[in-house]
């Protein structure tokens, strides 16, 4: 009879689930926000290893396992817009990376520890490391783009105004020069989709629109001005938040500038600093 180690099992599970999910955010150009990833893989260890338990192997059923995914993709992604697509590249490289490891282990000979429908495999860690190794350079092959999107400066924003909270994440563009000429306070330049919550519904419509139309209709909005490409002159509309974050840290010489379309193409970011 093979005995199980339950603290070996967790341990295994939380390194496996741990590069899943880093691999999952590689390929959706997020950043890596390891103490999130460390709870997701967390989790998915301990439900591995509750499953084991006569009285839970239920938690072992094929139904259950997109439930665990869905819970883990929002314990390590739960602030992003488009949870249901870092879900989906969590099932694709879970499939990728547990095909490999699976694979490796028939070849190596492993021994298999049943439980109940599902199939745990012992693995030697030098074949495990090779596995994971091979993988995470096909991934980073493969989403070569998105990789060198996730190795941009990206900056959680959280901006307040009266009472109300958005939160969007931001390209650090070092060429970025906008500023507000009243105040010399520098520019976040954000998509009105992001910020809209932070208006009224009779407001937000105004977003985007002509600037001037903005400033007209919303109390509060000013002009500033930027030069588009070749040069020519634009105006955005701007106003000042109650409250900036950045990446936790408060701000004050910042002024939020609106952009009447969407800023980024992949949707990774929504605004510019």
């Amino acid at each position: 009879m093979e005995i199980v180690y339950l603290d070996e099992l967790f341990l295994l599970n939380l390194v496996i689930d741990y590069f899943l999910l880093l691999g999952t955010a590689k390929i959706c150009a997020l950043p890596f926000r390891r103490g999130r990833f460390l709870a997701g893989a967390a989790l998915g260890a301990l439900w591995c290893c509750l499953s084991l338990v006569p009285k839970l192997a239920w938690l072992d059923v094929p139904v259950m396992r997109p439930v665990l995914a869905a819970a883990m993709t929002l314990v390590a992604f739960g602030p992003e817009r488009r949870l249901w697509r870092c879900m989906a590249a969590f099932l694709g490289v879970s499939a990728l990376f547990g095909g490999a490891v699976f694979a490796a282990g028939l070849y190596q000979g492993s021994r298999t520890w049943h439980s109940g429908g599902g199939r745990l495999v012992r693995l030697d860690m030098r074949v495990l490391v090779v596995s994971f190794a091979l993988c995470w350079g096909l991934v980073s092959l493969v989403f070569r783009r998105s990789v060198k999107n996730a190795q941009r400066q990206l900056r959680d924003v959280t901006i307040q105004r009266q009472g109300k909270t958005v939160h969007i994440r931001a390209l650090e563009d070092t060429g970025n020069g906008l500023y507000d000429p009243l105040s010399g306070c520098a520019a976040l330049v954000a998509e009105a989709e992001a910020v809209q919550a932070l208006f009224s519904p009779q407001e937000a419509v105004y977003l985007y629109g002509p600037a001037t139309e903005a400033v007209e209709h919303i109390p509060g909005l000013r002009l500033i001005p930027y030069a588009g490409i070749g040069g020519d002159g634009h105006l955005l509309a701007a106003f000042r938040p109650d409250k900036v974050m950045v990446d936790g840290q408060e701000r004050r010489d910042l002024i939020a500038a609106v952009a009447p379309r969407d800023i980024g193409t992949d949707g990774s970011y929504q605004a510019v600093l």
